[in-house]
This record gives structure tokens, C-alpha cells and sequence, in this order.
């Protein structure tokens, strides 16, 4: 064997005998920074403690209920500082770790009887590269848990998958086959196949991206009076989309579209009565992002009540979202119910060009069009008087139409004037105290 073969694998047996050591000062360097810039608005997490090995380290994170949540754990008797302990294997090209929740002794018996002697009640695992993607997989172990007055808790896993990327951006998915409650007054919930996910990156306040949720049925039963409540296929979809300006629009910002859709095949009321087809479709369309995220950062250091500062930066970046423009949609609110159907589509769009909005509030009138329409089945609306009434007084100011089986309202809006389906104009603020 010459000395360059000898010289190239002792090369390599040194690389082997070093990576691991490598790997677990990049992990660590990945875990610190991770902990340092994760930002939530319920909890801050922190390193308790790192100690780095060879083929392994071990890791503590502290977590704390943030100041305006602590009470809500307080009141539950629950403790407001978690932690959980962390053991990471470092491997040839990347790290995998296993986590779970650190119980002190009364927690500790209570989660024996939820979960069983021993049973961790959750669990994390990740697998995390050196170029930082990260898959990881939550389990919350099945609950099997019943006491002497005949409350219970039962549930299949849950489970939560996906990855993440050093961006932060990544895809997510979970799933809950089963889980009911039952109280000491026979009152139960019953919850089956619930699942979701989503893809996108967060990016401060907004997500960016798509997230999905599905849920095969719930039922709210109270067993004294024979009532339940109840919903079969419920979907829920929002996404946020961000587009960028033009390379030649140099007065122009990023603008967010945020679209929200909800179905439910049915939905059964406590009187038993039927509801079915139930679509909400709402968006919000070219919304100025820097205006907007200014606002929702905002929302995080508002108090109950706003200082001086607070409502002027407030003012200023809703005077930016209204100068820039933007639209709202409600493209479709129906329901068929044992009456007849409701259908009813809302758009209004602000045009841009107005400044300083809240200075001149009676101007954004002449910048608002759009139009309402609003379908009512008659049995519904004589049912209730005092809808009645104000469906009454309407239809012979000739702003809705009573059909056979309806109540129908068509009007487009252009600046501060409602014009009528029969051609007829009101002023906006006449149409707004008629709904009042």
C-alpha cells in the first residue's frame, strides 16, 4: 500500500472521527439560534441548557406563558413555565432528536391517569440536515381517561408531520381520528376524523402560503334532554398571497390578497330542524402589505386602550391601505334551510388616490363602488317580526322585492349613491340607517 493510499485513508478515518464532533457544533448553533429568533405570541421559549457530546448532546427549552395568558393557566391550576428536555444523536450529515415534556410530580400523576404509568403525552422528533431542513413529527399519545364522577376523555393520536426549511418556509400535515368529552351533567362532544395542513412560510404577523383543514363530524349531545347539535363535513381553506410590484412602479408596494372559505354539508340545530349546503366565501383583495403588517404588529402592543402614539401610527397606516386601494368580496354567503334559501354576495371596492383617509372620511364615498345582493325565503323573514317589519317598511320605499317565496334586494353602489334595481338612487348613508 503506498504512503498516498495510507495518507488518504487516514483522511478519511479522521473525517469520520471528527464529523461527528462538527455536526454537534453546527447543531448547536442551529438549536441557539432556533430558540433566539422563534417568535410567538403566546409563549417565549429559551435555552435552559446545551451540553454538547460526542455522538450525542442533551438540551433543556424553557417555556413561559406570556404576562396576558398566565392567568388562563392559573386559573386551571396549570403551571405557566414548561420545559422540555431534548436528546439529539449527531449523525454523518445532520442531527435527529427526540423531546417531550419534563413533569413535575403532580402533573406527573395526572398524566398517568390520562395516559398511563410512564406514557410521555407527547412527543417530538426531528431530523434536521446541515443545510438546516428540518422534518418533524408531533404525537399526542391516544387518552384513555375516566373518573368517579363519570367525566371521560377519550382520543386516538394525533398526529402532525412536515418540514421546514433554513427560510422557514415548509409544509405541514396532521390528523385526529377521534376525540369525545363527556362532563358530570351527561353532556358530550364528539369529534371524529379531524385533518388539515398547509404549505407557505411565516412571515411576521401573515402566513404566506395556503393551510386547510377537514373535519368529518362533530356532535354536541346533552343526554338528559335527548338535544344534540351537530355538523357532518366541514372544510375550511385560507391563503395569503403576496405580489410583488413591477419593477417599473416605483410608488408601489407589495400587495396581499387573504381569500377564507368555509362548507358544511349539514347542520343539525338543537330543535332538530335541518341545514344544509352552507358556504361563507370572503377575500380581501390587494391589501398594502407594509400598511397592513404595520397593523398587525400593532394588534400585539395594544392594550386595552390605546396611547396617543399608538392611534397616530394606527391613523397613519390606515391611511396607507386606503390611499393604495383594495377590495372586499364576499363572493358567496348561502345556506338551504327547512324554509327556503339564503344567498347573498357583497363587493365593495375602495379606488386609490385618497389621501389622508381619516382626516377626510366623508371623502372615501366618492372613491367606494361595488354592488349587494340579498336573497331571503318569505317564511323565514314572517317568522320573525321584527325582520318583518324592516323587510316591510323596504319593500314600499321600493328597495326589495317580495317575490312569491322571497325577499330579493339588487343595488349597485357608485360614490355615496345606492342605485336600485328599478333604476332608483339613494344616498349611502339613507341605505345604511334603513339596515340599522
Amino acid at each position: 500500500m503506498t504512503l498516498k493510499k495510507i495518507g488518504a485513508i487516514g483522511g478519511a478515518i479522521a473525517v469520520v472521527v471528527c464529523w461527528p464532533i462538527a455536526v454537534g457544533q453546527v447543531g448547536e448553533r442551529i438549536y441557539l439560534d432556533t430558540v433566539g429568533k422563534y417568535e410567538n405570541p403566546y409563549v417565549k421559549i429559551s435555552n435552559e441548557s446545551y451540553d454538547r457530546g460526542y455522538l450525542g448532546s442533551e438540551a433543556v427549552s424553557r417555556i413561559e406563558v406570556k404576562d396576558e395568558f398566565k392567568p388562563l393557566f392559573e386559573e386551571e391550576g396549570l403551571p405557566s413555565v414548561w420545559h422540555v428536555s431534548h436528546k439529539i444523536k449527531h449523525g454523518f450529515l445532520g442531527m435527529t432528536s427526540e423531546s417531550q415534556f419534563e413533569l413535575d410530580e403532580g402533573l406527573q400523576k395526572v398524566a398517568a391517569q390520562a395516559w398511563g404509568d410512564g406514557v410521555a403525552p407527547i412527543t417530538f422528533q426531528t431530523e434536521t440536515s446541515l443545510t438546516r431542513r428540518t422534518e418533524f413529527k408531533v404525537v399526542v399519545n391516544p387518552v384513555a381517561y375516566k373518573d368517579e364522577f363519570g367525566s371521560s376523555v377519550s382520543s386516538e393520536p394525533f398526529i402532525l408531520d412536515g418540514v421546514v426549511d433554513a427560510k422557514g418556509a415548509g409544509e405541514f400535515h396532521y390528523h385526529l381520528p377521534q376525540f369525545s368529552v363527556t362532563t358530570t351533567a351527561n353532556e358530550t362532544m364528539a369529534l371524529s376524523n379531524f385533518s388539515g395542513g398547509g404549505k407557505g412560510v411565516m412571515d411576521g404577523q401573515f402566513w404566506l402560503g395556503s393551510q386547510n383543514a377537514q373535519l368529518g363530524s362533530v356532535q354536541f349531545i346533552d343526554s338528559n334532554s335527548d338535544k344534540a347539535v351537530s355538523l357532518t363535513n366541514m372544510s375550511v381553506a385560507m391563503s395569503n398571497v403576496l405580489t410583488q410590484p413591477s419593477k417599473d412602479a416605483t410608488d408601489e408596494n407589495a400587495r396581499l390578497t387573504n381569500e377564507n372559505k368555509v362548507t358544511i354539508d349539514k347542520i343539525v340545530s338543537i330543535d332538530g330542524k335541518d341545514y344544509n349546503n352552507f358556504n361563507f366565501d370572503l377575500s380581501f383583495i390587494g391589501l398594502d402589505y407594509p400598511a397592513i403588517t404595520r397593523l398587525g404588529d400593532m394588534s400585539d402592543d395594544i392594550n386595552e386602550q390605546m396611547t396617543p402614539e399608538q392611534q397616530k401610527e394606527a391613523l397613519l397606516a390606515l391611511d396607507l391601505l386606503v390611499a393604495k386601494g383594495l377590495t372586499l368580496a364576499m363572493d358567496d354567503l348561502s345556506l338551504t334551510t327547512p324554509m327556503g334559501d339564503i344567498r347573498s354576495q357583497i363587493r365593495f371596492v375602495v379606488s386609490p388616490g385618497l389621501a389622508r383617509a381619516s382626516q377626510n372620511v366623508d371623502k372615501i364615498a366618492e372613491k367606494l363602488t361595488g354592488n349587494i345582493a340579498l336573497e331571503l325565503p318569505k317564511d323565514l323573514v314572517d317568522m320573525d317580526p321584527a325582520l318583518l317589519e324592516r323587510a316591510t317598511m323596504m319593500e314600499q320605499a321600493e328597495i326589495v322585492e317580495r317575490l312569491e317565496d322571497k325577499y330579493v334586494l339588487n343595488m349597485q353602489v357608485e360614490g355615496d349613491k345606492v342605485i336600485l334595481a328599478n333604476g332608483d338612487q339613494l344616498p349611502l348613508g339613507m341605505l345604511f340607517m334603513l339596515f340599522m
